[in-house]
């Protein structure tokens, strides 16, 4: 184990000693107040070169070759800030994430590593189950189809998209239909 690792997991030991509201986004899932009322928890493990945190403000920021996985999500950027709500029942219990906020060469794997979505920023509400793409030149893939765009928001929950376009940079989308199924067909 390098230097690098060593502080990383010394810093890790010591928020979950104190009791620090944001451990939990960076340990594994652990029993807790949540799980014993039957909501179901899921660990996101997040890897990066630096971790800087303000438990005031209730954010973590990763910089430096981030990686965020959470089932069969994955997340790579360049920098992540990771906003959180206030704790729960336990001195050890983190809030709900409330926002991600990820910049800098973005790429998204998700929906069991069917949608790919690359982008400069990416930003997660999560009570609104909305990923809004932008900077740069967002791009999100379905299998061979393909959208693009100034802005892409992907609304989870409503499973739809809505794809915005600005000045003389219109909205584009690559579509695979089977044959016999096109526009002249």
């Amino acid at each position: 184990m390098n230097r690098l690792d060593h502080t990383k997991s010394a810093l890790l030991i010591i928020l979950l000693c104190l009791g620090y509201q944001a451990a939990p986004v960076l340990a594994e899932t652990q029993v807790t107040e949540c799980e014993k009322h039957g909501e179901a928890e899921t660990a996101i493990r997040i890897t990066s070169d630096r971790l800087e945190s303000d438990h005031e403000m209730r954010w973590v920021e990763f910089t430096g070759n981030v990686m965020a996985t959470q089932d069969d999500g994955v997340i790579t950027a360049d920098r992540m800030k990771v906003f959180y709500k206030p704790g729960g029942h336990t001195s050890m219990g983190a809030g709900a994430i409330e926002k991600i906020v990820s910049q800098g060469n973005v790429k998204i794997v998700f929906d069991n590593k069917t949608k790919t979505a690359v982008a400069d920023k990416a930003v997660y509400l999560a009570d609104q189950e909305v990923l809004e793409l932008s900077g740069g030149d967002p791009r999100v893939w379905s299998g061979k189809n393909m959208v693009r765009g100034k802005k892409i928001t992907l609304f989870q929950a409503e499973n739809r998209t809505l794809v915005e376009g600005a000045g003389k940079d219109q909205v584009e989308a690559t579509l695979y239909v089977k044959e016999g199924g096109g526009l002249t067909k």
